[in-house]
């Protein structure tokens, strides 16, 4: 009489991706050319009106967060946070920006472009950009690469790693993560803006992340960009203009 066979165990698949609607972010890092203050006082006022005109145009579909970057980092002046349904809404609005008497002496440093998507590892919930909550006094910007060594491990390992990585994020209440994907949008996979009343929580934060058995596999998390969140007219304030 033949022997029953058993079937081997499958293995561990992710979970099949929750489905949301693309949500775009763009994170725009300009630096002022030193030309520009030199310019007549009027002549710069002209140009700042000109420049918040322009983003106030944008807000209908195109929401703007902006942050001062100005003495946090050399490279580093102004960082425009936008968030949109469509990647050309973007492309306008850095155009528009460059149109204007202050635009034409910005630099655009850096430009992190990404999407809202859902975790494989945990349940998805709505990034604290999406939601109503009042953005937190700083901005803590990076690229994050993985290497291709932790996409080949099994996904459960990759998913108790992470347990860990989060359990140790839950123990600084005070500062709030946004994960944003960058996969074949950029040099990057992730774009993460952290945000926090307090620099030295987020200091803390980082450090113990460091001895997270995830953090084995991180190929690169710089540059790291701090700047301070304000409003259009506070921006143009803090900047001397």
């Amino acid at each position: 009489m033949a022997q029953p066979t058993t079937a081997p165990h499958p293995k561990p698949q992710p979970p099949e991706p929750t489905m949301v609607a693309p949500l775009y972010v763009d994170f725009l890092c300009y630096r002022i050319d030193p030309a520009f203050r030199r310019l007549e006082p009027a002549t710069r006022q002209r140009g700042a009106q000109e420049f918040l005109a322009v983003v106030r145009q944008s807000e209908a579909r195109t929401r703007v967060r902006p942050y001062l970057g100005i003495g946090l980092r050399a490279e580093v002046d102004l960082v425009l946070w936008a968030i949109a349904p469509d990647v050309a809404l973007f492309q306008t609005l850095v155009a528009d920006l460059a149109k204007t008497g202050f635009g034409a002496y910005l630099e655009l440093r850096y430009a992190f472009l990404a999407l809202r998507k859902a975790s494989p590892y945990t349940q998805h919930h709505p990034q604290a950009f999406e939601t109503d909550l009042p953005p937190r006094r700083y901005l803590f910007l990076y690229p994050f690469v993985k290497s291709r060594e932790w996409y080949l491990l099994p996904f459960e390992q990759r998913r108790s790693m992470m347990q860990e990585h989060t359990a140790i994020g839950a123990r600084y209440p005070s500062v709030r993560i946004n994960t944003t994907y960058a996969f074949g949008l950029g040099d990057q996979d992730f774009v993460l803006a952290f945000e926090a009343d307090e620099p030295a929580d987020f200091e803390d934060l980082v450090q113990a992340l460091r001895e997270s058995q995830a953090s084995r596999y991180t190929v690169r998390d710089t540059p790291m960009i701090v700047a301070a969140f304000t409003s259009m007219e506070g921006m143009l304030r803090g900047l001397g203009l």
